[in-house]
């Protein structure tokens, strides 16, 4: 089973960084839940993932480069690295779109009946919005 959830996690990488929707169908089950970082209202179901793919990439063009996969029984754990550039105004600032970006980040995923059930993320949020300029480094 290891081999065939490194396979899911890695392609629900390929398809977020490509914004490609619906290749979700194939991937995550219909009540999938991502929990992002600290927020306390996690993303959850087929469109919702959907939506958030979407908005995610009109604000900015990355591409996800996975370092580690490691899977046991129903778990997988994806260390990768994001990088790209901002798309739109990130935090209201005009000055963010253009600039580049490279953090690392690291997923937890539940799989249930072969598919991506729950997603656990924590990416470099600060250095992500320090990269573009968004806030200021201390």
């Amino acid at each position: 089973m290891s081999k065939q959830t490194k396979e899911l996690a890695r392609r629900f990488y390929e398809a977020y960084g490509a914004g490609n929707t619906a290749a979700m169908d194939a991937l995550v089950t219909p009540d999938f839940t991502s929990h992002q970082n600290s927020d306390p209202n996690p993303v959850t179901g087929l469109d919702a993932i959907k939506r958030h793919i979407t908005t995610a990439r009109s604000g900015f063009n990355n591409v996800y480069t996975i370092e580690d996969l490691i899977a046991e029984g129903d778990k997988v754990v994806v260390r990768y690295v994001m990088e790209g550039k901002i798309a739109q105004p990130l935090l209201g600032n005009p000055s963010t779109v253009g600039k580049p970006f490279k953090v690392r980040g690291c997923a937890i995923f539940r799989v249930a009946g072969g598919k991506l059930a729950e997603r656990w993320v924590n990416v470099d949020q600060l250095g992500w919005l320090q990269q573009t300029g968004a806030v200021q480094s201390t």
